[in-house]
């Protein structure tokens, strides 16, 4: 069988698409490109945290129905919200995560070999959350949380290293819920492997401890970034989302991050027109940011999710409010990284290269920072890159010294 499969989402599902490859390959099965005709099946390997997510699902749907071939639809849109996408066509097959690999007769792997597509790889430590904010469905796609053996994370991480990866991204849906601690995992992955960098995914800030962030202030192999999702600057919001921190708890664990380094690149999420949000709630979330040494941001406009108890609630703010107050967060976000990348000029950093072309490559720092360098090199590679010039879009590097 020629299989075809597409995957939208988080860096857990875009794992997840890559399990799925590896079992039906291993099955004897052949993939091709989703957006070749030819293949026998085409899989959609769905994410449904926004509308948006859920229109751009149906819209590879429905490319894949003008096809002869199955058309199979998995992932989390399709474990909450499977009649929707049945509603679309007689001929989709809605199959449940757990149950793709059976579906096909095959087996699914308990890891992957090779990150097919991406120059870093994304290794999957923690799945499920239980913390059910008001306007999350996650918890319904995904379950309880639990934790992967650490001997098996550190197995997958050195077959990747073996495959010519220098940087491994871990991943989860809560992953600061990691049993025993996201830093003693950090820990063993240091002792029992030898990739070059290991980055952590986003973690809830009420998840992040003074040991984890030690470990990444001091251990060169980590990643100096953290991502951390405050989604509200204003007390009220934050506890009628369901979230288990307030402003100034936020507040502090961004200072005192600071405080330990200067070259942490620290991003957020922020969720504007949650249900309730009027203009000092957004106020207070916008000057709590500008007064916090953030890097970057990213800005979320609030979408009900069908079965969350926010989807029900009063208050829903006009799509037009939150348009503007997205442009006004973004804005921010622009003028806090500009200020980031203009205080790392004229510094040394590590680099891997993400792509490569005749005479130019671009790559990843540390502190996630993108940059494009004149030269040669191999996607894969770690190169030691000057900051050197920054145009106000793109920052420009050179080899060596």
């Amino acid at each position: 069988m020629k299989f075809a499969i597409t995957t939208l989402g988080c860096k857990v599902n875009q794992y997840e698409g890559q399990r799925i490859k590896e079992a039906l390959r291993s099955h004897g099965h052949t993939e091709q490109s989703f957006s070749r005709p030819g293949a026998h099946c085409y899989i959609i390997n769905t994410c449904t945290v926004t509308h948006r997510s859920d229109a751009d699902a149906r819209k590879l749907i429905r490319a894949a129905l003008r096809s002869d071939g199955r058309v199979v639809v998995t992932g989390c849109q399709a474990a909450v919200y499977p009649q929707d996408i049945r509603g679309l066509s007689d001929r989709i097959e809605v199959v449940l995560p757990e149950d793709i690999a059976r579906h096909f007769g095959a087996c699914m792997p308990g890891g992957i070999t090779e990150f097919k597509g991406h120059s870093r790889a994304f290794v999957k430590v923690q799945s499920g959350c239980d913390n059910f904010c008001s306007y999350c469905v996650v918890p319904f796609a995904r379950g309880k949380p639990w934790s992967r053996p650490w001997a098996d994370v550190v197995a997958e991480i050195n077959t990747l290293a073996e495959k010519g990866y220098n940087e491994v991204v871990l991943c989860g849906i809560n992953i600061g819920l990691y049993v025993g601690g996201i830093t003693s995992l950090l820990h063993r992955i240091l002792a029992h492997t030898s990739i070059p960098r290991i980055r952590i995914s986003s973690i809830e800030p009420w998840t992040v401890t003074d040991e984890l962030i030690d470990i990444v202030v001091s251990e060169p192999r980590i990643c100096r970034h953290l991502h951390l999702p405050l989604q509200s600057g204003s007390d009220r919001i934050l506890s009628s989302m369901g979230r288990p921190y307030d402003a100034a708890y936020f507040e502090n664990l961004v200072r005192n991050i600071r405080k330990s380094s200067a070259d942490i690149a620290i991003g957020s999420d922020v969720m504007v027109g949650f249900p309730g949000e009027d203009q000092q709630c957004f106020q207070e979330t916008y000057f709590l940011i500008k007064s916090l040494d953030i890097t970057y941001l990213h800005v979320f406009p609030y979408s009900a999710r069908q079965g969350t108890r926010a989807a029900v609630m009063a208050g829903q703010v006009d799509a037009s409010v939150k348009k503007e107050r997205a442009f006004m967060l973004r804005n921010l976000s622009l003028a806090k990284k500009d200020a980031f990348i203009r205080s790392r000029l004229g510094l040394l950093e590590d680099v891997v290269v993400t792509h490569a072309g005749p005479g130019l490559f671009s790559g990843i720092t540390s502190n996630y920072l993108k940059i494009q360098v004149p030269g040669s090199a191999c996607v894969n590679d770690l190169k030691r890159i000057r900051l050197a010039d920054y145009t106000g879009k793109t920052i420009i590097g050179s080899l060596g010294g």
